[in-house]
């Protein structure tokens, strides 16, 4: 694979996978021990994307952990995509994937957790902030991506 352009025109979606979606409201909770350090007055959403590649299949995750002073939320979304054949990929077309072709396919489903969560929760449903991929690493678990 020599180029994001050539890795886009092979690679086709093929489905949206949730791996997690959950929500805790804070009120009514005990949060001692496990939760204790989600007790928070500064609303924060960490961000984290990742990425798998086995065969022809390649997916791209976004988990999204929100939280705020009403409760908790998780959204755990990947989008998978196939290509005609097997193929190996430079980490660093593979990363110019997932931020430019992958993340904004996920990043709508990851939305839409979160609101959907904290509405049935009964709690301020949060705006998740302006995606910067900079500030969000990048976790490769595949098998074959190319080391350049």
């Amino acid at each position: 694979m020599a180029s994001l352009e050539e890795l886009q025109q092979l690679a086709e979606l093929f489905d949206i996978v949730y791996y997690e979606v959950s929500g805790r409201r804070a009120d009514g909770f005990d949060l001692a021990g496990e939760d204790a350090d989600e007790a928070s007055d500064d609303d924060r959403a960490d961000i984290q994307l990742m990425q798998r590649l086995e065969g022809d299949r390649l997916a791209i995750r976004t988990r999204a952990r929100v939280v705020t002073s009403e409760g908790r939320l998780v959204a755990d979304v990947a989008a998978v995509f196939r290509t005609p054949e097997p193929v190996i990929v430079p980490v660093v077309i593979a990363r110019r994937f997932a931020e430019v072709i992958a993340t904004p396919v996920t990043r709508p489903y990851l939305r839409e957790a979160i609101h959907q969560s904290a509405v049935k929760l009964g709690i301020a449903p949060p705006l998740l902030p302006i995606l910067d991929l900079e500030d969000i690493g990048l976790v490769p678990a595949a098998s074959r991506l190319e080391q350049r």
